[in-house]
């Protein structure tokens, strides 16, 4: 174990929700995962393929309603404007095409992808006190998907291709 993993294990210890992906590809190409915050737990799923994703680190998100497309609550990742659109936020449908690189969670999960996702975030909404827009939790994502890419160096790479743009 490197410096860098027990720099992110002393750093969970003050997060407010910790996600980690399973290693299972669904059988419809998205990502299982979980998300936890304190005893309570959700199965999560992610789109894949193509999509990018949020790399293992610790991170601010803040409560939000999000932009495009469904005008829903959701945690937007907030460390610098080129992670900005990754969202945990409910898949309508409970469909993992519903999401671009985001997280949503389910109050279930089979080999499929998740069940009851909107209702999921509620209860996420309900175990960090509330929604509050603009208001500041803490995650740490303790895995990457592919790849061992870090999280500075994943932003750093988004906000030079951002500044192409």
């Amino acid at each position: 174990m490197g410096d860098d993993y027990l720099a992110v294990a002393a750093a969970a210890a003050g997060c407010d929700i910790k996600f980690c992906r399973t290693g299972v590809v669904n059988a419809n190409g998205s990502v299982a995962g979980e998300l936890r915050i304190g005893a309570l737990k959700w199965p999560t799923i992610e789109r894949g393929m193509t999509y990018t994703f949020v790399r293992r680190g610790v991170y601010s998100l803040e409560m939000s309603i999000k932009i495009e497309g469904r005008h829903v609550k959701c945690l937007r990742f907030s460390e610098s404007p080129a992670i900005s659109k990754h969202l945990i936020h409910d898949a309508e449908d409970d469909d993992f095409e519903n999401l671009s690189g985001c997280i949503a969670p389910g109050r279930g999960a089979d080999k499929w992808g998740i069940h009851g996702s909107a209702d999921a975030m509620k209860d996420i909404f309900a175990a960090l006190g509330g929604f509050f827009v603009g208001a500041k939790v803490t995650i740490l994502v303790g895995n990457n998907i592919t790849g061992d890419e870090s999280k500075e160096d994943w932003i750093k790479r988004l906000e030079r291709e951002a500044a192409k743009e």
